[in-house]
Formats: structure tokens, C-alpha cells, sequence
């Protein structure tokens, strides 16, 4: 049994909720609660409580930081969370992510996996308000990052780093016992077209009832589903899914054209694990036996 935080930017990009639904089925994963990050992130945490809810589960959440430490030119908004007014949730006011989870930290030492799938606000203050609690983590495993050999085409396609650089860098820069990274080239490659999605997900159940109206207008816009999250979530449990090379990463904060971008560095002694390929269809195999039901 695994003890997992999870936090997350829910409420848009229908892939948060899949992780999340992914962790609520996992019997190996004890989830000790979630926080939310980026913009309304009081509406975030209402929609991972309905997703809780519609999975029978009652979860504690914090709503966190939705300001970043450095200012980006937006503020996101989860469209998805329209579908509140269809499922049982809590309301929430923002309360301190950052506190919630060094508190779990500290009181189950190193033995809690902390998941990032949202942009790394939370994290990064987490790291500064309590710098203890890198070294009592058991890991850190992370969706961010662009390694790519082809330029991005916009520096946003890399949002949980673009979303708020100096975080990133702060995040990137720590030296957890076990630091995993799940970068944009590598959960690219895990995309498959809507109609494919709802064959291998949709499911008569509450929760994926619910995952899918939270996601809808995600997979409306997009026509696709890229499963960057839950590959983060799902190496927790089987961590030879991924191939990984050790080495740091650098994150750009200055320079406006390519803010947020990140640079990896192999180097047997790096701080930071990257994952350069994934077995996809065991990915699918595992990511569908758990939310649909063994």
C-alpha cells in the first residue's frame, strides 16, 4: 500500500480527472488527500469532491494557491466545473495547501508519494515554507517538462512549467529521495482520438459517469484524449512502465520568449529521474482494469 497526495490543476484537461478516478481505484494506493492549484481553485476542489463522492469515497481536500510566484499573463478557469451543478459536492474556501501537506508528510515520514499534476505553485511553497519536507517524502513524481528534440510551438504547450517558471524551477532544483519526471514528449505519445477514449473508459459506474460530464467539454474542443496525468500516477504502482535517465534540469525565468521552458542535463548523479519512453499498451491495459473494475 502505497500513501499518496495528490495535487492537481482538476477541472479542465479531462486527464486530471482520469487520474485522479485512477488513484480512487487503485487497491494499492492509500490516497491521503488532495490539493488544488491555479485559477478558481475553490471550483477545482468541488470537482474532485464530486468525483470522490461518485466514487463512494470522502477524501480530504484543500482549495490552494491560485496566484503563482511569478505572475504569468493569465488566469486559468476550469470550464469543466459547469457540470457541478449535476453531482453532490462541498463548497470550499481556499485554505493552506502547503500546510495540509507538510502536515500529512511529517506525520507518516518518509512513506508518502506526492503526485504533481497541475503547475507547481503549491509544491514550490510547500518546499519553501518547509524545507524539511523534500527529505521526508518517500517521492515526488511529477507531469512536467518539455525534452523534445522539436521546438514547441507555443512556450504554454508546456503548462505546468509555463504556468509559473520559478516554481518549476523550485520544484526541479529539489532533491527528493525518489524524484520522478513525466515529461510532455513522453505522455504525447499516450493520445488517443475521443471516440477510442469512451470505448475503453466510459463505464455504466458513478464515477466514470462523472469523470466524463467533468471532462466533456475538453474532449468536445479537442477531439483527443492525452493521458498526461495518470501516467505519473500509474508509475507509482508500477514503476517499470517507464524507461528513465538521471540527470538536473534547468528552468527558464527571464527570458520572456521562452518562459518556463526546461533543459535536461543527463548526469548519473542528477537529482531528478526523466521518463524517456512508456510501455503504452500495458499503460491502457492498467490505466482500464482499475477504473472499470478487475
Amino acid at each position: 500500500m502505497e500513501k499518496v497526495l495528490l495535487d492537481t490543476d482538476i477541472g479542465g484537461d479531462i486527464d486530471d480527472a482520469i487520474c485522479l478516478a485512477y488513484l480512487l481505484k487503485e487497491p494499492l494506493c492509500e490516497l491521503l488527500g488532495i490539493t488544488t492549484v491555479s485559477g478558481k481553485v475553490e471550483k477545482r476542489a468541488e470537482v474532485a469532491d464530486a468525483i470522490c463522492k461518485a466514487a463512494g469515497q470522502t477524501i480530504p481536500i484543500v482549495a490552494g494557491l491560485d496566484t503563482t510566484l511569478q505572475p504569468i499573463p493569465v488566469y486559468p478557469t476550469p470550464e469543466g466545473a459547469d457540470a457541478l451543478n449535476r453531482w453532490k459536492h462541498q463548497t470550499y474556501q481556499k485554505g493552506d495547501a502547503p500546510a495540509f501537506l507538510y502536515q500529512n508528510i511529517k506525520e507518516h515520514p518518509y512513506e508518502v508519494i506526492l503526485i504533481g499534476i497541475g503547475s507547481m505553485t503549491n509544491i514550490a511553497t510547500l518546499f519553501r515554507a518547509y524545507p524539511d519536507a523534500v527529505r521526508l517524502l518517500k517521492g515526488l513524481y511529477v507531469m512536467n517538462g518539455y525534452f523534445g528534440t522539436r521546438p514547441l510551438l507555443e512556450p504554454w504547450y508546456n503548462w505546468n512549467s509555463w504556468a509559473d517558471p520559478l516554481a518549476s524551477q523550485i520544484v526541479f532544483s529539489s532533491s527528493a529521495v525518489t524524484h520522478k519526471v513525466f515529461p510532455l514528449e513522453v505522455t504525447d505519445s499516450l493520445t488517443i482520438e475521443s471516440k477510442a477514449a469512451e470505448s475503453i473508459f466510459i463505464g455504466d459506474t458513478d464515477l466514470m459517469k462523472a469523470v466524463f460530464d467533468f471532462g466533456h467539454n475538453w474532449l468536445e474542443s479537442s477531439g483527443k484524449l492525452t493521458m498526461h496525468d495518470p501516467l505519473a500516477a500509474v508509475s507509482v504502482f508500477y514503476p517499470d512502465i517507464c524507461r528513465f535517465e538521471r540527470g538536473f534540469v534547468t528552468v527558464e525565468t527571464d527570458e520572456v520568449g521562452k518562459m518556463g521552458s526546461t533543459r535536461f542535463i543527463p548526469n548519473e548523479n542528477g537529482n531528478v529521474e526523466i521518463a524517456r519512453s512508456v510501455e503504452k499498451e500495458r499503460f491502457y491495459r492498467i490505466l482500464s482494469a482499475n477504473i472499470k473494475g478487475r
